[in-house]
């Protein structure tokens, strides 16, 4: 009987034996002919020529043992290594005289199970190198290694934990003329290793270094110190065209600290950093760039940072400080950030040249960066530097505080981002030029420069900005302010117009600064306690091109003797404009090139000025109230000005001081007094609007009847047609004008007069000193009634027989006659006598076919005549419709038709043709039916009663390949309605049908794939195949001569079933259909047990005993590759290798070393009781990383 199978290691034997009177040595050992062997080295071992572990071959390192490799020499492993130093005796691999190679695993050691603990390597050209295998490496240090410490290849996926790198490269590095030396843990061509703990200290080119599509799992890095390459960019981690994901890992004191460069196009690099942490780097702390900087217009996002810091680059802690670049750049590429804080570096925090949408910046902190000189450049100094972006990359919840220059700085393209916090810097809080931004919700505080500052830009969006204290100090607005526009924009045009929203202004040095800027709209503008004034400062003095700026909303609240506004060469409208405080007002000195405009705003001023207008060609004032000390009215210069609805607030001037050349029109406003002037080419005129109501002797307004309005002074004649209301306003007209010569004048007369069919009437005249009202009476003689015909709408079409409203009851008589309603139809007649109206009505409405059908299909001129009493009579004609409608046929199938109309359906398939949403306008009975080309058919309805069912399912036996089928739908009484589509038959192949059964997760254990439930619709055979993407293919045949199943066992690994199922006809040849199921197969352990000798026996040392393991042995071990075929061992004999590669190892407790390997062992015992003990080993042992684990325990014992 086998033993169990969770057992490895053989019982003890236990041996006592006499040593009775010979002295003589030991026979030699022998063990019996095996296929594969196992190597133990211990000691000291010498190869001046390399080694070769061959495929098939084990080599055991035990633990203290120091291995000596010849110049240029190697460990090429291609079955499997186990090196089993420990912490208090490790294994030293060193070269005997020169530069070692290492150890090189090649692809045939992959899955064998090859591990490496407490191993250091020293006197190498390169540590370990790794060509598509899978070792784990624990504990491995690589003392100065001339080239690569560890080096992975080809799809290399190695398990590495606590890896040491101690310098490297210092002995060649002047010397080689290959740029790939000094370079610690590389990875490339497709590698993806798990990487756990990585110290690198020394290195000259890179500490980590990724290439070649490659990727895998890297976390706990501490790299420092690499510096000094000249052949190649020398970085702490280096990535390129690869994505791995790094973790909790920290760079410091390198040349650059990370290093991402996109280079082949096709390939994806995009690696993910997740706590990372870079110190004092020399140039770069971190550089994502696309190596062709051409691409500008493809930058997708090339890498990821979350919880990011970078600190000290250039600074103090550097190599060399001063020669820093920037702490973070983005070159031609793009990065998603999320939680950084770059802090203290002497140079720009962030810098972004050629980004786009990909790049997207969340939750970063950039403290105390920029150069510290302050010549250095503007850009080199900012905390955030952005230069040619394209819309858009996206700023989220940024913190920018204490840089040298401005805290951000943006120069070409566009972006945008919300939540911003940017303080105390050297310059510009927000430095935006020739950018087109879209930010919200920034607080701009404290900085050195202006708050925000656009200059140059267009297409700009600006939303919920607050600045507090900026510029404070600042000799000039142009230098200080919260504010600041300049050129933004310089051209009107459409869409692009620069806006701030709900910005507000407090305390700082200037309020807003416009300089040289239309299709600027400032909307929900808040300013409050500037330090300078005007708090509102806007020159359009330099313009070289016409425009307007939008003033919307502006709450201003300022102490100081000058202007609260000052507008200099500014054509635009101003709108809910609130002036608090001490103030000097508003100047508003026009450009005069466009009309202005100023609405429901407040006015107020000091005694020096209040509001004052100059060189306004059109001003157009709406709801103003002026606040204005009599010593300062308000005042006009070079201007023509219109206030409508306005007034002087009580207590203050109620007038203006007209400065020349002015012309003031005061339009149904408040109360005016004589203005104070200079100069006599001033006039003012106060106006008023005059409402007209025609109304006949009834006083029923007239629609549409003439009036004219004639005037004593100044207006003439005017003359208009009332709207149907029969009441309108019309004007302003001069009521009283002022000039400096004539003073007042008197108050000018309006004269009204109205016609309505040839009567004419004159109201008296009254005085304009108000807006009044004037009501012309028209003695009119009976005047016919108005129709008002609500329904049917002209040129209606409706369902035969369906209801139809006739409405007409709106209508009206001027003289409160009574009125009569006549409907005719030119088919019906007379629709009232044949519908009836309801009782006790007029006819002015009713509703035909709604007790009777009185309403015939046809074209109907549908004439209404409305009558009053005393026989005036109007006429309306309308044309509509009624006409019986066809069914409405609507048709889904299942299957569906393709899109060009044709169904594909199987032989002896059936399709079901939906018909629920078919219906009937006038809801006649339907008939729906089906008919086929190949069966014939007329088109006409079915005899019986008419049925409409919600579906039909057909079928067509005996049909050709192809042909047509027509669904219809008839009412009875129209055509019947169809739509056709075309239908193809084809044989269909059988469905696959998959169950999986299993006695077992192990790999020996038997699966049986059943597919017996699996059938072809025609009843053709029945043609399968069974495949795993690991085993190949299981199973195929043909029905009835096999059956449609498999039952065996497969090799260890995730498995993807595939079963395949078609029929046997020659055109169907390479048309399948497939179902799948996923298979784990776990590791099968090993098994060890001791067949012989029998356990306690006594024997003498002098005899040659026979240590037989028959009865052990491992399922994933092939039987071919067993001595006899596997005969009495544990083994799969359906297999035609192996997949474990398996080590026998016979031990003693009394004995260093092992009494030697194979299944039997023919050797002698020095005296003593010896456990002995069978070990069984298949390499796979258990995982390093708890968190990572995803095998099995491979070693047991028994």
């Amino acid at each position: 009987m086998l033993a169990p199978a969770f057992a490895s290691r053989g019982r003890a034997v236990t041996l006592v034996l006499l040593l009775l009177l010979s002295l003589a040595p030991l026979a030699p050992t022998s063990a019996s002919p095996t296929a594969r062997s196992t190597t133990v080295w211990t000691g000291t071992v010498v190869l001046q020529d390399g080694y070769t572990v061959e495929s098939g071959d084990v080599l055991v390192v035990q633990p203290g043992t120091t291995i000596q490799l010849g110049d240029d020499e190697d460990i090429l492993v291609a079955g499997r290594i186990t090196v089993q130093g420990t912490s208090t005796a490790p294994v030293l691999l060193e070269s005997i005289l020169g530069n070692h190679d290492g150890i090189i695993f090649n692809s045939s050691s992959g899955g064998l199970g090859s591990r490496i603990e407490n191993l250091t390597i020293t006197d190498a050209e390169y540590g370990v190198t790794v060509y598509d295998s899978d070792p784990i490496l624990n504990h491995l240090t690589v003392v100065n290694a001339d080239r690569v410490a560890v080096d992975l290849f080809d799809g290399a996926s190695p398990r590495i934990n606590d890896l040491v790198i101690d310098g490297g490269g210092q002995d060649v590095h002047g010397f080689s003329t290959s740029w790939r030396y000094g370079i610690g843990l590389s990875v490339g061509a497709y590698s993806a290793p798990i990487v756990d703990g990585v110290t690198a200290d020394g290195l000259i080119t890179r500490g980590l270094n990724y290439w070649g599509s490659s990727g895998g799992l890297i976390s706990n890095l501490e790299i420092s110190n690499v510096s000094g390459s000249t052949l190649a960019i020398a970085a702490g981690i280096w990535v390129e065209d690869s994505i791995p994901l790094i973790s909790d890992s920290s760079v410091t004191r390198c040349d650059n600290g990370v290093y991402v460069r996109h280079i082949t196009q096709g390939w994806t690099t995009r690696p993910t950093f997740a706590g990372l942490t870079v110190e004092d780097s020399q140039y770069y702390g971190i550089m994502v760039e696309q190596y062709n900087h051409s691409q500008f217009s493809n930058v997708p996002h090339n890498a990821v940072f979350n919880d990011l810091v970078v600190r000290g680059t250039g600074g103090p802690g550097a190599k060399t400080p001063g020669l820093a670049y920037a702490a973070f750049e983005i070159n031609t590429s793009g990065v998603h950030v999320t939680e950084a804080l770059i802090e203290d570096n002497a140079a720009v925090g962030f810098k972004a040249y050629m980004i786009g949408p990909s790049t997207i910046l969340n939750e970063i902190d950039l403290l105390r960066n920029g150069r510290p000189s302050p010549t250095a450049p503007l850009n080199d100094r900012a905390g955030l530097f952005m230069r040619s972006a394209n819309w858009a990359p996206t700023i989220n919840d940024l913190v920018v505080r204490n840089s040298t220059g401005p805290g951000v700085l943006l120069w070409k393209g566009g972006a945008q981002g919300a939540d911003w916090v940017v303080a105390d810097n050297g310059a510009t809080g927000v430095d935006i030029r020739e950018f087109h931004p879209d930010f919200s919700g920034v607080l701009s505080t404290g900085n050195g420069g202006h708050g925000v500052s656009v200059r140059d830009s267009s297409n700009v969006e600006l939303a919920y900005i607050t600045t507090y204290q900026n510029g404070l100090g600042a000799t000039l607005p142009e230098l200080g302010a919260g504010f600041y526009f300049d050129e933004s924009n310089d051209v009107m045009s459409g869409g692009k117009n620069s806006t701030c929203f709900e910005c507000t202004s407090i305390e700082d040095q200037h309020g807003f600064v416009v300089r040289d800027s239309i299709d600027l709209q400032l909307l929900s503008v808040d300013i409050r306690d500037s330090v300078n004034a005007p708090a509102l400062d806007i020159d359009n003095t330099g313009m070289d091109h016409d425009g307007t700026v939008i003033m919307d909303d502006i709450k201003i609240n300022l102490n100081s003797t000058g202007h609260s506004v000052e507008l200099d060469e500014v054509d635009g409208l101003v709108r809910n404009l609130d002036m608090n405080g001490a103030n000097g007002g508003l100047l508003w000195d026009a450009s005069g090139q466009e009309p202005s405009y100023l609405e429901n705003s407040v006015i107020r001023g000091n005694t020096a000025s209040c509001f004052d207008m100059v060189d306004h060609s059109e001003l157009f004032g709406y709801n103003v109230a002026m606040a204005c000390d009599s010593s300062a009215p308000a005042s006009t210069s070079s201007s023509f000005v219109n206030l409508t609805g306005s007034w002087f607030s009580s207590g203050f001037a109620d007038s203006f001081e007209m400065l020349g050349d002015s012309h003031l029109r005061w339009v149904s406003s408040g109360d005016i007094d004589t203005p104070t002037f200079v100069g006599q080419d001033n006039i003012l005129d106060v106006m008023w609007s005059v409402e007209v109501h025609a109304v006949n002797q009834h006083l029923l307004h007239i629609p549409h009847a003439d009036v004219n309005l004639t005037f004593d002074l100044y207006e003439s004649e005017f003359t208009s047609t009332l709207p149907y209301s029969g009441r309108d306003w019309h004007g302003p007209f001069i009521g009283e004008r002022w000039t400096p010569m004539q003073g007042w004048s008197d108050v000018n007369r309006v004269h009204t007069g109205c016609d309505y069919v040839g009567v004419h009437n004159d109201s008296a005249a009254a005085d304009l000193d108000a807006d009044i009202s004037v009501f012309c009476r028209l003695e009119l003689p009976n005047q016919p009634p108005f129709i008002l015909w609500d329904s049917p709408e002209d040129e209606a079409v409706y369902a035969s027989g369906s209801q139809v409203t006739f409405d007409a009851n709106r209508s009206w008589d001027l003289d409160f006659d009574e009125l009569d309603y006549s409907w005719s139809s030119s088919i019906d007649g007379d629709l009232l006598a044949a519908c009836g109206q309801p009782s006790g009505g007029n006819g002015s409405w009713f509703t035909a076919n709604l007790a009777v059908a009185c309403l015939s299909d046809g074209v109907h001129q549908i004439t209404l005549e409305v009558c009053d009493s005393q026989s005036q009579c109007v006429q309306g004609t309308r044309e509509i419709e009624l006409v019986n409608l066809p069914p409405v046929l609507s048709v889904g199938t299942t299957p569906q038709i393709s899109p060009w109309g044709t169904l594909y359906l199987g032989i002896t398939a059936n399709v079901t043709i939906h018909l629920g949403s078919t219906y009937d306008p006038e809801g006649d009975q339907m008939h729906c039916w089906v008919e086929t080309s190949y069966e014939g058919g007329d088109g006409q309805p079915p005899e019986g009663e008419p049925d409409c069912p919600g579906t039909i399912i057909h079928t067509f036996p005996g049909a050709p390949n192809q042909f047509s089928v027509t669904v219809y739908a008839s009412d009875g009484v129209n055509v019947p309605v169809s739509w056709t589509f075309n239908v193809e038959l084809y044989n269909e192949i059988p469905e696959a049908q998959l169950e999986v059964t299993r006695t077992g997760m192990t790999s020996s254990a038997t699966v049986h794939l059943d597919g017996t439930a699996t059938f072809d619709p025609e009843g053709d055979d029945v043609k399968f195949e069974f495949w795993s993407d690991r085993d190949g293919l299981l199973a195929s045949g043909v029905t009835p001569d096999s059956t449609v199943e498999w039952m065996g066992t497969l090799s260890k690994g995730a498995h993807l079933i595939t079963m395949y199922a078609s029929d046997d006809r020659p055109n169907h040849a390479g048309m399948w259909n497939s179902e799948t199921a996923e298979i784990s197969v776990s590791n099968s352990p090993p098994v060890a047990l001791i067949a012989s000798p029998s356990d306690g026996i006594l024997t003498d040392s002098g005899v040659l005993l026979v240590f037989d393991g028959t009865g052990s042995g491992d399922w994933d071990a092939a039987c071919s590759d067993l001595p006899d075929n596997g005969s009495g061992l544990v083994c799969n004999p359906f297999a035609d290798f192996s997949t474990d590669l398996v080590s026998v190892l016979w031990e003693s407790d009394l004995l260093i070393e092992p009494m030697g390997s194979g299944w039997t062992l023919e050797t002698r015992l020095p005296e003593g009781v010896h456990q002995v003990t069978l070990t069984v080993e298949d390499g796979s042992g258990s995982l390093m990383w708890p968190r990572l684990w995803s095998g099995s325990t491979s070693r047991l014992r028994s």
